[in-house]
């Protein structure tokens, strides 16, 4: 259980660091990739303080790439988990 949460503050810790939102700025596509792949830590931070974990002002691009990486990223959260054998 430790381990888990160790893990989830270094992964807020490294989104606030590389991928912290801005809410005056507009962005694109590119930014919707990065955005989404850390989704689940801006929201956990969302949570607690006031970082957001989606732009407010982006482009049509931004908001596709932000939808494929957050699906992907909670999919690879949900079932990427440790890979123990036997």
């Amino acid at each position: 259980m430790i381990r888990i949460i160790i893990t989830v503050l270094v992964y807020c810790l490294v989104g606030w660091l590389l991928c912290d939102i801005n809410p005056d700025k507009y962005y694109t596509w590119y930014s919707g990739i990065w955005h989404g792949l850390f989704f689940i830590p801006n929201l956990l931070r969302s949570w607690f303080c006031d970082a957001l974990y989606k732009a407010n002002d982006y482009s049509t691009a931004y908001n596709v790439w932000w939808w494929i990486a957050t699906v992907w990223s909670c999919i690879g959260f949900v079932f990427g988990g440790s890979n123990q054998r036997g």
